[in-house]
């Protein structure tokens, strides 16, 4: 019987989480930690357990997962479209790009208070959050992208005629992609790192950082940790999706050249 190669690959990847979970345990359950301070796998996976029974944590990860759709979304579409306006125009580049490289230098959290006084304390700012943060890398590798495409492309693209829309879907969209999509990726964790802090700095009543919040404030470490748990699946899962979307993308392009 022989071992797949993505079995091999997913035992690989294991070792390094059971290692820790173990090393975990043991700290834990010998005392040498106060349990307040750092509680066991067992106590984390009884609250996770009882956070799940109750209806309430379900609204708790909704209200985050739609925050952090909406805003990557938006932040993707805008940041694909804009990368690619400079991307294909240098008149654009010179205009927007100086602009556009010293906004990204200020960390996104230095927008938050201005966000606030200018939208007040809604959901709208926690969103514009989000926005901004999934907006940089896809503009930037949306812009990386299409100037790495090769020259030969643009020569071989007016041999068959292409121009306009038709260049850009058949030769600098696929020729960029890998690095649009890095870009996405990117967007995606980046996405989750600011919900964080839009939750905790904006004060809402739902979400998986008011839980967080929630289990600082009693402090209740494995709530808190719950949370990060809770957070980290769900952008593991997201982001999982993204690069499956990605090879499929790939796969089709290969295809369609090959025929």
């Amino acid at each position: 019987m022989t071992i797949s190669n993505k079995t091999k690959a997913f035992l690989g990847s294991s070792i390094v989480p059971l290692l820790l979970v173990i090393v975990w345990q043991y700290v834990a359950s010998s005392g040498y930690v106060a349990s307040f301070i750092l509680p066991s796998p067992n106590q984390i996976i009884k609250t996770f357990v009882t956070n799940f029974v109750e209806k309430e944590y379900a609204l708790h990860i909704a209200a985050s997962l739609k925050r952090v759709l909406i805003g990557f979304l938006i932040g993707t579409v805008s940041g694909f479209s804009f990368g690619l306006l400079m991307g294909l125009s240098r008149t654009a580049e010179k205009i927007f790009g100086p602009f556009f490289n010293v906004i990204r230098q200020v960390p996104i959290i230095g927008f938050i208070p201005l966000i606030i006084m200018w939208f007040g304390v809604t959901e709208l700012p926690r969103i514009i959050i989000i926005t901004v943060a999934a907006f940089y890398p896809v503009t930037l590798n949306t812009f990386a992208g299409i100037r790495n495409v090769p020259k030969e492309y643009f020569e071989l693209s007016s041999v068959y005629g292409y121009k306009g829309l038709k260049l850009i879907r058949r030769i600098v969209i696929p020729a960029a992609l890998p690095s649009i999509t890095t870009g996405i990726t990117l967007a995606l964790g980046m996405s989750w790192a600011m919900l964080m802090a839009a939750e905790l700095f904006i004060q809402t009543y739902f979400g998986i950082g008011t839980r967080i919040q929630l289990g600082r404030d009693k402090f209740n470490m494995a709530l808190v940790i719950v949370g990060i748990i809770t957070v980290g699946a769900l952008g593991f899962f997201m982001t999982t999706i993204v690069e499956q979307l990605a090879k499929a993308l790939d796969r089709g392009k290969i295809i369609r050249k090959e025929t």
